[in-house]
């Protein structure tokens, strides 16, 4: 059976967006938690959700092509950098389009996008964790087709065998006792 390039894409693609379209999720939840009107909270379930779960797909793009290290933390916050900042700034963009507001963000921009920054740095390893997490439940899932999900699965075994055999004890020469021959200090 062959499967369409498409789909082998979509499906690498998938763990990426789910974590964007539930941090839009959780969002919207907060924003609910905190009795906004349900236009808010479906405005900012949307406008969060859907530009992170672009950029999550944008991530695992880069990770299928080998650009992004499966894993690497560093690469992570150095994607999430600029790419959490654009998301929140079509967020608040949106939010205030929706709510028949001016956008008052053009003379706060630079300060706006470097909060957005800092935070991103959160937002990154957030993500990783879950995509660590989750993503490889995925892949075992689909790498019977998917041969860049089959890859993912072998270097997660290969670590998972590196790191089983540092917890074995090595063979250590034992500590003489003073019966050995030690003289007391």
């Amino acid at each position: 059976m062959s499967v369409a390039p498409s789909r082998l894409a979509f499906e690498l693609m998938l763990p990426g967006v789910v974590i964007g379209l539930g941090t839009g999720l959780v969002a919207g939840g907060l924003a609910a938690l905190g009795s906004l009107p349900l236009s808010y909270v479906a405005l900012t379930t949307l406008a969060l959700g859907v530009p992170l779960a672009v950029m999550g797909a944008g991530y695992d793009a880069l990770l299928a092509s080998g650009r992004i290290r499966l894993g690497g933390v560093a690469p992570a916050m150095l994607y999430w950098i600029p790419a959490f900042p654009l998301a929140r700034l079509f967020h608040e963009v949106t939010l205030d389009i929706g709510a028949g507001r001016s956008v008052v963000l053009p003379e706060a921009l630079p300060s706006f996008l470097t909060f957005q920054a800092i935070m991103s740095v959160g937002y990154a390893i957030g993500f990783l964790w879950l995509h660590e997490n989750v993503a490889g439940l995925w892949w075992v899932r689909v790498r019977d087709h998917n041969p860049v999900a089959a890859r993912y699965v072998g270097q997660y075994t290969q670590q998972a065998a590196v790191m089983e055999r540092s917890k074995k004890p090595k063979d250590r020469a034992q500590p003489r006792t003073k019966a050995e021959g030690d003289k007391p200090g």
